[in-house]
């Protein structure tokens, strides 16, 4: 029975968000000053503010319904573009925290990264699930039941991240 349970809690769609939030709670204050929650936050138009919000709830509220399967062909291709959306992820940080400077951190597309970056994450856990686990009502799984919402909250972060760089680079 404990192994049950044990393997029921590492199948849950929630635990490959524990690496990104523990990354982010570790390193969000080493990351130059621009993105520091008061700086990134302020003055942010209410529709890019609202609309990024709602779907980031949902889309990090959702996984918890979901169960994992890395065992089936696209549970085996999810986790692969799971850990390549990862690794950039953590290495678009990196390079801003270590080289704020350079040109490509200052470059829109080297300072938007880890907007942008998480739609591959994102898509990898999308393709690990194989069902909702649901225990009172039965609803079939469908990648877009994810994906769409992923794709909507990358949009209005990214936009979220061009209105900061605009407001810091001009």
């Amino acid at each position: 029975m404990q192994i049950n349970t044990f393997q029921k809690i590492l199948s849950n769609g929630y635990i490959p968000l524990l690496p990104i939030f523990l990354w982010n709670m570790l390193f969000i204050s080493k990351l130059p000053p621009a993105y520091q929650p008061n700086t990134f936050n302020a003055d942010i138009p209410l529709s890019i503010s609202l609309a990024e919000n709602v779907f980031r709830v949902f889309i990090f509220f959702l996984p918890l319904l979901f169960h994992l399967n890395i065992n089936t062909t696209s549970g085996k291709k999810g986790l692969k573009i799971y850990s390549l959306g990862l690794a950039l992820y953590f290495g678009s940080w990196l390079m801003l925290m270590y080289a704020p400077n350079h040109a490509w951190s200052q470059s829109l597309l080297g300072f938007v990264a880890p907007a942008y970056t998480p739609i591959i994450w994102l898509i990898g856990l999308a393709l690990m699930v194989d069902s909702y686990d649901f225990k009172y009502f039965k609803w079939a799984y469908k990648k877009w039941h994810y994906i769409l919402p992923a794709l909507i909250f990358s949009a209005f972060h990214v936009a979220h991240s061009i209105y900061v760089y605009q407001r810091i680079y001009g």
